[in-house]
């Protein structure tokens, strides 16, 4: 969709975070929740997040530092937020210096989490590498572990998400994963023929038990949208939503579409990600509604994978020091 610019009065799409006109910004811009946008806020990021200590990652966050090997973000005397990054020679390289501090604030924020993944990355790393020595595990362990990983992660998955759409899908993943695995391991003449036969078995019933799980917590319609009487519905986990013209936008229909006793509402499905009313400006994913009640909740830890174990150590002299940033 288009804007008006509060400012120039040219049009832009609403997408943009700025006017490429006047370069007014987009207060109609959604933005992730829990990104910093401000110094104080980036600060608070830094805490919730347990990181080490700013001496130990060098990242100063409102701090002029002029030592080496430092990453940081101030406001100087003039008003201006100034994001620098200082080489291991001491000569300091300024990445942003202007008024605009929510984009200089990004700007360090970005840099952090990249940091953040490489350090991540090089624990990863390091365990691989001590624990290459040790004993290897049986067949049979390693059997168990694979398969009860995987029923972890998809059950996990399957609560995220809609858990009577996955269920069954789950159960029919499950199984085929078994049977592979169980058939790879009973070719090895040193397998455990007991052990695999119990711990498949198992799986296959926490299978079961998941399809039967699954085709109970089911809806009984399809999650998407359906044209019905004229008018554009969308269904999810057998709640209606409806749209508003005149708004454009979606609200909740506190009720049941009527449709036709000799009908079913598949008959009027549209799809999932689609519809085929042209006069709808806002698909219902998109909408203010959706935004409002079903996305913020799940987005509020979008970036819980900068989350730091107080286990781990920080190593900042491996960082690339001599690059400007």
């Amino acid at each position: 969709m288009k804007k008006v610019c509060d400012y120039c009065n040219s049009q832009y799409d609403d997408t943009l975070e700025k006017c490429p006109n006047c370069g007014a910004p987009n207060d109609n811009v959604r933005k992730a929740t829990g990104v910093p946008t401000t110094i104080e806020e980036l600060k608070k990021w830094y805490t919730d997040h347990h990181l080490p200590p700013e001496e130990t990652t060098r990242f100063f966050i409102g701090k002029d530092i002029k030592e080496p090997k430092a990453f940081g973000i101030y406001k100087d005397d003039s008003g201006d937020f100034v994001v620098y990054k200082n080489k291991a020679n001491g000569e300091r390289a300024v990445r942003y210096r202007g008024g605009d501090e929510s984009y200089a604030v990004n700007e360090l924020y970005q840099k952090l989490k990249d940091e953040i993944a490489r350090q991540k990355g090089n624990q990863s790393s390091s365990r691989s590498s001590s624990g290459s020595g040790r004993k290897k595990s049986s067949l049979s362990d390693k059997f168990w572990e694979l398969v009860g990983g995987l029923i972890v992660a998809f059950i996990g998955f399957c609560w995220l998400a809609a858990i009577g759409e996955f269920l069954k899908y789950i159960a029919i993943a499950i199984v085929i994963i078994t049977i592979i695995v169980a058939v790879k391991a009973l070719l090895n003449p040193q397998s455990n023929k007991k052990s695999i036969a119990k711990y498949a078995t198992i799986a296959i019933v926490v299978a079961l038990v998941l399809g039967l799980l699954g085709r109970f917590f089911a809806p009984v319609n399809k999650n998407g949208y359906y044209n019905i009487g004229g008018n554009t519905y969308y269904s999810k986990d057998d709640s209606w939503y409806a749209y508003d013209y005149l708004s454009d936008d979606w609200y909740y229909y506190d009720d049941i579409p009527y449709i036709d006793s000799d009908t079913e509402y598949s008959d009027y499905y549209e799809g999932h990600s689609s519809y085929s009313d042209g006069d709808i400006g806002t698909s219902f994913t998109d909408s203010d509604y959706y935004e409002d009640n079903f996305r913020s909740s799940s987005d509020s830890d979008w970036d819980s994978d900068s989350d730091w174990d107080s286990n781990d150590s920080w190593d900042s002299g491996g960082s690339d020091w001599d690059s400007d940033w």
